[in-house]
C-alpha cells in the first residue's frame, strides 16, 4: 500500500512556564504579606511611658536608651499623632470612628520609608541614616481589623488599635517578638507644656507616665539658639525653657508619682543609676541595653548641634556651654532662669 500522506498539523508552543520566584507576582507576593502579618499579629495593649519637655533637652537620647529594651516597644521617631505639629495630644471623638485612623496617622513614617530614618541635629551636618521597611495600607489594614475585631468603649481602646498597627506595620521592627512587653515608650517635644494635652494623655492612660527631661538652662539655650533661629533671643529663649519646666513641676504636683522628673546632666553623666530609677518607676527590668541609645537596636550618634562622629553618650555636653556662651549672655540665662532648675532637681530621680 502506498504511504499515508503526513498532514501539516500546526505545532502550539507549550506556554513559558514562570520562574518559581515569580509565580505569586507583584501584587500577589504584597497580598501574602500583609496576609501572613494579619494573620500573626502582636497585639499592643501596653500602657503609654510619654517622654515630653522642651526640644534640645535629651529626649531623643532617652527614646533611644530605652528602643532596644526587650519589655518596649518603643516608638522609633517623635510621636506626632493628632496635629500636623505633633505637640498636641489628640482629642479623639468615639463617635467618629471614620476620622480615627486619619487623626492617628503619622506622615512621617511613610516618609522614612522612603528617605530612610535620620534625626540629624543640624542641617548642615552628615548624619546616619538607616531603613525603615514601613507600610502605611497595611497599617491601616490592620488598625481596621482590631477595631472590628473588639469593643470600641473607650478612647484607649482606639490607641490600642493604632499602636498595634504602628509596630506590626513597621517590617524590620527588631524588637517586635521579644518580650514580654510592660509599656510602650515614646517621645512628643512640648506636648507637657500644653495642660489640655497632658490632661487628655493621663485620662487615656490611667496605668501611663509622663517623663519630663529638665536640661541645666546654660547648657540648654547653648544647644538651642544653634538648632533653631527662633532660640536666639536669650529672652524669648528661656521663656520657653521656663514654660515646660513649670510644666513639669505642676504636673508632679497633680498627678504625682504618675510623673517622673530627671535631669538631662544626671542622664548622661550617671547613666545607669538614672536608668535603673527610671527602670523601676515604669515597671521594667534594668538591662545592659538601657546604657547604650540605639534604633532599631543599631547604636547610634547623638542628636547634638555638633558634628559628632563616636556612637554613645556624650558627657562632654554638659559643660560645652562654656566655649559658647559669654559671661554677660551666662548672666542673662541665670538671672532669666531662676531657681527653676534646683527645683526640678529636687524632685527628680
Amino acid at each position: 500500500m502506498p504511504a499515508r500522506a503526513t498532514e501539516n498539523v500546526p505545532t502550539v508552543a507549550a506556554p513559558p512556564v514562570a520562574p518559581a520566584w515569580e509565580e505569586l507576582g507583584e501584587l500577589g507576593e504584597y497580598q501574602q504579606l500583609c496576609r501572613s502579618r494579619l494573620d500573626h499579629l502582636v497585639d499592643v495593649r501596653e500602657p503609654l511611658v510619654l517622654i515630653s519637655q522642651i526640644q534640645r533637652s535629651g529626649g531623643t537620647l532617652l527614646s533611644r536608651l530605652l528602643d532596644g529594651h526587650p519589655e518596649c516597644h518603643a516608638h522609633p521617631y517623635e510621636l506626632k499623632i493628632g496635629h500636623r505639629r505633633g505637640n498636641l495630644w489628640p482629642a479623639l471623638k468615639l463617635d467618629q470612628p471614620g476620622l480615627w485612623f486619619s487623626v492617628l496617622f503619622e506622615q512621617k513614617a511613610a516618609d522614612q520609608l522612603v528617605a530612610g530614618y535620620s534625626k540629624p541635629g543640624r542641617k548642615t551636618m552628615e548624619t546616619d541614616v538607616f531603613p525603615f521597611l514601613f507600610l502605611p495600607r497595611l497599617q491601616k489594614q490592620i488598625f481596621d481589623q482590631c477595631v472590628a475585631s473588639r469593643p470600641i468603649e473607650r478612647v484607649r481602646d482606639v490607641l490600642d488599635c493604632y499602636f498595634t498597627s504602628y509596630f506590626n506595620a513597621w517590617l524590620d521592627n527588631q524588637n517586635l517578638y521579644s518580650g514580654p512587653k510592660r509599656v510602650v515608650t515614646a517621645f512628643t517635644p512640648r506636648l507637657s507644656s500644653h495642660r489640655g494635652s497632658t490632661k487628655r494623655f493621663m485620662a487615656a492612660y490611667p496605668d501611663g507616665a509622663l517623663v519630663s527631661i529638665v536640661r541645666e538652662p546654660r547648657a540648654w539655650y547653648a544647644s538651642a539658639f544653634r538648632h533653631k533661629a527662633r532660640f536666639a533671643p536669650v529672652g524669648n529663649a528661656l521663656a520657653v525653657w521656663r514654660e515646660s519646666v513649670e510644666a513639669a513641676l505642676d504636673a508632679v504636683r497633680r498627678w504625682g508619682d504618675r510623673v517622673v522628673v530627671l535631669t538631662y546632666e544626671d542622664l548622661v553623666l550617671d547613666t545607669e543609676g538614672v536608668m535603673g530609677r527610671l527602670a523601676e518607676r515604669i515597671g521594667i527590668s534594668m538591662s545592659p541595653t538601657l546604657l547604650v541609645p540605639t534604633f532599631n537596636g543599631r547604636p547610634v550618634r547623638a542628636n547634638s548641634s555638633d558634628p559628632v562622629e563616636a556612637k554613645g553618650i556624650l558627657p562632654e555636653r554638659t559643660q560645652a556651654y562654656r566655649d559658647l556662651l559669654d559671661e554677660v549672655t551666662i548672666e542673662q540665662v541665670d538671672e532669666l532662669a531662676g531657681d527653676l532648675y534646683e527645683q526640678a532637681r529636687a524632685v527628680s530621680i
